[in-house]
């Protein structure tokens, strides 16, 4: 009997004097979006609208033909949808020529493009979208 006292304090000290053990936290991938946009005209002066997904909300922006523009977004999570959309503002220009691209980076890799629309037909608006699914 008194064996199994014994026994019992030991198992009880044991069980007790054990740390529950820490599993790693998991840690989630971090994304970061990079829209760009480029055109081209003959005309001077004219203005574009780029909407672009941020991680709660679309951002607007101006900015102006015959130039490269880009932006990134993040950090964002799986799942996300990078939405990027380029219309003309005011009258319409009929050698307009629009180029746009999204690239993704994961954890401060370098970006990856992952969409990109190009065209040699002038166009006054673009749109393209791209899922972060890996």
């Amino acid at each position: 009997m008194m064996k199994s006292i014994y026994y019992l304090i030991f198992f009880a000290a044991l069980l007790l004097g054990c740390k529950e053990q820490e599993l790693p936290a998991v840690v989630q991938d971090r994304f970061y979006v990079k829209y760009e946009v480029s055109s081209s005209t003959i005309y001077s002066g004219g203005k574009l609208v780029v909407k672009v997904q941020d991680r709660d909300s679309v951002k607007s922006f101006i900015i102006n033909t015959k130039t490269q523009w880009e932006t990134i977004m993040g950090p964002v999570e799986k799942g996300f949808n990078a939405n990027l959309s380029v219309v003309k503002s005011g009258t319409p220009d009929n050698r307009l020529l629009l180029n746009t691209q999204i690239s993704v980076s994961v954890n401060n890799e370098p970006f990856v493009l992952k969409k990109i629309d190009e065209s040699d037909v002038p166009r006054n608006s673009v749109s393209i979208a791209y899922s972060i699914v890996d």
